[in-house]
């Protein structure tokens, strides 16, 4: 046999050699060491989904969530203009900041009624002749809202309860409560829903429930449009046959810079009107007129002016909260969608992969800490990378921080230097 064929012969016994060692010695620890990534990635995964469902579930919004929702959101609608609004001629926005009236109160000090005690509340014989006009007049109205609490009595609450009874379309008002969280009682026969913004600082999520069982006054709407009924639960609501976040974060499609409030021309806008500015108008308006404004329309009653609260997109009237909660309700933007939970569940399996697979190796040059950063920030950039995908395609927001930070806590444990005792000699 010649050298050069001697060579080549040699090396396909060592080749072949290498590959018999490797199937026969390295093969079961490999397939021991692949089975153990697998299980251990899959089963961080699922309670990486669970910490960030469970966080979802929370009535209130954090720092570096509310930050990051902000940006995330005003980059979506400013920067790309994915800003999807309902119809204009949908939707019917009245002010009662203008129609108050006044009502004998007890006096707090001797407990009964003395003539000089006030109370301010919402004329109710405006709202009469309003519903009264709507009801008779009106057609396919879907869902008028009363964003008001009847909590005070007054001497024409009878007019009006004939007013709410007589009306031919769905309609319902909010329900307050005390500051001790107690359910405020109204004082009409009539559909209600708890109406309290639970988050301080930028307001962001409209809880399904408000004590744990009372109906969010968006989500007593939709289960009167849809006629599906609800039930509350511990991470999630079921509505009808599906499950939905308890406390989802609203998508704030209408805004008030999308308001007419008749001073301008704009049509592409959504009307917004005072309530007594209605009634003076209707008196001399055709009834061809009135019917052309208000058939068809979810109508919105509240307060505009008084009612305000601070969200992302600055200062916000309370029954525009309301109908952007209703909205999201009816675009099922609050549904768990299992292609949403497969996107997160991937992501997180991918990250907890990454973490069992990482070998520890000494570099002089970095400290522990410049390794620390920069793991971080490869796992921030998946994790912001997740959370903006899930709310570009699903309108869902999920926390960052939590998640980071238990995932460096899951990294520690994983690469922990093994705990040795001192051992001790007999002299």
């Amino acid at each position: 046999m010649r050298s050069g064929q001697y060579v080549a012969f040699a090396e396909r016994r060592s080749i072949s050699g290498y590959v018999l060692y490797l199937m026969v010695f390295q093969y079961p620890i490999m397939k021991k060491h692949l089975s153990k990534a697998i299980l251990f990635s899959t089963l961080n995964g699922l309670l990486m989904l669970f910490l960030a469902l469970f966080w979802l579930s929370l009535p209130r919004t954090f720092g570096d969530e509310s930050f990051f929702i902000k940006w995330t959101s005003l980059v979506k609608k400013s920067v790309f203009g994915w800003d999807e609004k309902p119809d204009y001629d949908n939707v019917l926005y009245v002010d009662i900041s203008l129609s108050k009236s006044l009502i004998d109160q007890k006096d707090p000090l001797y407990e009964e009624y003395t003539g000089y005690t006030k109370s301010v509340i919402t004329n109710r014989d405006q709202l009469t002749d309003f519903l009264n006009l709507v009801g008779n007049i009106g057609k396919d109205i879907p869902l008028v809202i009363l964003d008001i609490a009847f909590s005070d009595k007054s001497p024409q609450d009878s007019l009006l309860q004939a007013a709410l009874d007589d009306f031919p379309f769905p309609i319902l008002s909010a329900l307050e409560f005390s500051p001790s969280g107690d359910p405020i009682p109204s004082v009409f026969d009539t559909p209600t829903g708890g109406a309290a913004y639970l988050s301080t600082g930028d307001f962001l999520k409209y809880p399904l429930y408000l004590n744990d069982s009372i109906e969010g006054l968006p989500l007593a709407a939709y289960s009167q449009v849809s006629g599906k009924q609800a039930q509350p639960g511990w991470l999630f609501a079921k509505i009808g046959d599906t499950r939905h976040m308890q406390n989802p974060i609203i998508d704030f499609r209408i805004r008030p810079k999308d308001l007419n409030d008749g001073t301008s021309s704009n049509t592409e806008a959504f009307p917004l009107r005072s309530l007594g500015s209605l009634l003076f108008e209707w008196e001399f308006w055709e009834e061809k007129d009135i019917k052309d404004l208000v058939s068809g329309k979810t109508i919105i009653v509240g307060n505009f002016k008084d009612d305000i609260h601070e969200t992302v997109y600055g200062s916000m009237p309370g029954p525009l909260i309301i109908h952007n909660a209703y909205l999201s309700l009816v675009r099922q933007e609050s549904r768990l969608r299992p292609v949403w939970l497969l996107l997160l569940f991937g992501v997180f399996y991918y990250l907890s992969w990454e973490i069992f697979k990482k070998k520890k190796k000494e570099n002089k040059r970095k400290t522990l800490i410049r390794q620390l950063i920069e793991n971080s920030i490869t796992e921030s950039t998946w994790l912001i990378l997740a959370t903006v995908l899930s709310y570009f395609i699903f309108n869902i927001h999920i926390n960052i921080l939590v998640l980071l930070l238990y995932l460096k806590l899951v990294e520690f444990l994983v690469h922990r230097p093994p705990i040795t005792f001192p051992v001790f000699q007999k002299s």
